[in-house]
């Protein structure tokens, strides 16, 4: 008597799952810019018909065989262009004056801000440029 249980609740079980696979999907509402399935009453919203997702493998694209070149380090990474010192500085000087200006900036604009939550974000990008700033040589 139980297996004969067992079994009845096995196939009910299998024919409720196949019930709500084959059932009809549920309604999808756009209200704007958001999809929801419950729409407000005061929302002007539009049924929208989903269609159904279809999972298909993209094919990766075939691989060629790089050329060996004085461009190529060992490992197959690009080998680093070597810049100028007097260039490299001259990057670095306008890097700094930069970073300076946003700091300026960013410190004026933060002496009128009042909520707490824009304090600790003013507070944050000022350690954050000071940071960025104590880097440059």
């Amino acid at each position: 008597m139980k297996l004969k249980t067992s079994l009845l609740v096995g196939l009910a079980g299998l024919c409720g799952s196949w019930a709500l696979a084959t059932e009809s999907p549920v309604p999808v509402w756009r209200c704007g810019n958001m999809y929801t399935n419950q729409p407000l009453p005061d929302q002007s919203c539009e049924s929208v018909t989903l269609q159904t997702r279809e999972e298909t493998q993209v094919p990766q694209p075939a691989r060629r065989a790089a050329p060996a070149s004085a461009a190529t380090s060992p490992a197959g990474k690009p080998a680093s262009v070597r810049v100028d010192a007097s260039a490299q500085r001259e990057r670095d000087g306008q890097a700094k004056d930069i970073l300076s200006d946003e700091l300026k900036r960013l410190t004026q604009r933060c002496q009128g801000v009042s909520q707490a939550a824009e304090v600790q974000r003013c507070a944050a990008d000022q350690a954050a440029l000071k940071r960025e700033l104590s880097r440059l040589p």
